[in-house]
Parts: structure tokens; C-alpha cells; sequence
């Protein structure tokens, strides 16, 4: 029995030193991988701040600006005087008389 207790001792330290090494050594392209992409990310930051300094995207926003209100303001003047009218209509009701 304490042979067998050994064995199984010795065999669990032996996997968990395995384990130990290959996680070391896992740890490695992980490493690189996070140094990797934090480089695209600051080059994608650079690219995107040269992008706004461009002018033509300022023309662009302004163009976009323009057309959403042509677009939206009737809309929004039409529920207005709708929301209006359903108010009026609502307060011009007169209650009606109980019935006996």
C-alpha cells in the first residue's frame, strides 16, 4: 500500500512539474501577442489621429449635420402640431352629463 501511496505521489509531482514548465513556456507567445497588439493599436491610433486632422472630414460631418436636419425637422414639426392637436382636442371635450 505505501508503495502504491509512493507511486501515485511520485506521479503527481512529475505532472504537475510538467504542467509548471509548459505553462512557462506558454507564457512566452503570450507575452508577445499583448506587445503585438498594443503596437496596432498605438499605429492604429496614430493613423486615426492623422485621419482627423484631414479636412475633408470636418466637410464631411458638416454635410451629414445639414442633411439630418433637412431630414428630421419637418419630421418633428409635424408631431408637434399632431401632439397640439390631440391636446386641444382632448381639452375641448366637454365631460358629459351622468345619466339617471
Amino acid at each position: 500500500m505505501k508503495l502504491f501511496t509512493a507511486a501515485v505521489l511520485l506521479l503527481t509531482v512529475c505532472s504537475l512539474e510538467g504542467a509548471v514548465v509548459r505553462r512557462q513556456a506558454e507564457q512566452a507567445p503570450l507575452e508577445g501577442l499583448v506587445a503585438q497588439y498594443l503596437q496596432s493599436m498605438a499605429s492604429y491610433g496614430k493613423e486615426l489621429v492623422e485621419r482627423a486632422g484631414a479636412p475633408e472630414l470636418p466637410n464631411q460631418a458638416r454635410a451629414y449635420w445639414e442633411k439630418t436636419q433637412e431630414q428630421l425637422v419637418p419630421l418633428v414639426e409635424k408631431a408637434r402640431t399632431d401632439l397640439l392637436n390631440l391636446f386641444s382636442s382632448l381639452l375641448d371635450r366637454k365631460p358629459q352629463p351622468a345619466a339617471q
